[in-house]
């Protein structure tokens, strides 16, 4: 399903990221648990806030897209209930 990515929310040591949309969630780290090599910066990639993005089990990807262009089909826009188009 393709998602719309919101803004990450760092709260303690919770980073999330979920879809502007439909509230999925995108990004799930906890802080205090990733390493990474003495001097390299600790933060974690996020999607850019709009992006769309495919979600395939443990695989996620940028789906590209320009403004003004139709929605690709297979969005959580599609599911719900309150959109018509």
């Amino acid at each position: 399903m393709i998602h719309f990515a919101g803004m990450q929310i760092t709260v303690g040591p919770r980073l999330r990221q979920r879809c502007a949309w439909c509230g999925a969630t995108l990004i799930d780290y906890d802080l205090e648990n990733i390493a990474v090599p003495v001097g390299t910066d600790p933060t974690p990639a996020t999607w850019e806030a709009g992006a769309l993005v495919e979600v395939q089990g443990t695989v996620s990807m940028v789906v590209e897209h320009q403004d003004g262009e139709r929605i690709p089909s297979g969005t959580c826009f599609d599911v719900d209930p309150a959109v018509t188009r």
